[in-house]
């Protein structure tokens, strides 16, 4: 895949296509639900886009894999959420002097 994710599912989609998708087409407060979870691709777009989700995976294998991916996706912080209050008190414009 050109975006480096690392494949675990033969059918799997990149996240990106599915947080295109539910950008356009899932409303604020909808539940998403994947009932063949596969890589856990669509998952990862809900935490992204900020979506509940309810998911599903039928295989043993995969379900596995998926939920490895997802908890390792889960665990890692984003700079950007770590530093977005302090980023924006001290970017403020009254932080600013003239000189």
């Amino acid at each position: 895949m050109k975006n480096k994710e690392i494949r675990i599912h033969p059918t799997q989609k990149p996240v990106a296509l599915y947080e295109w998708i539910l950008s356009r087409y899932a409303k604020d407060g909808d539940i998403i639900l994947d009932t063949h979870v596969g890589s856990a691709s669509s998952l990862i777009a809900c935490r992204n886009t900020n979506h509940k989700f309810v998911g599903f995976e039928l295989d043993e294998y995969y379900y596995k894999l998926s939920k490895e991916r997802l908890d390792r996706e889960l665990a890692q912080m984003n700079l950007f959420d770590f530093m977005g209050g302090w980023w924006n008190e001290q970017n403020n414009s009254e932080h600013y002097e003239d000189k």
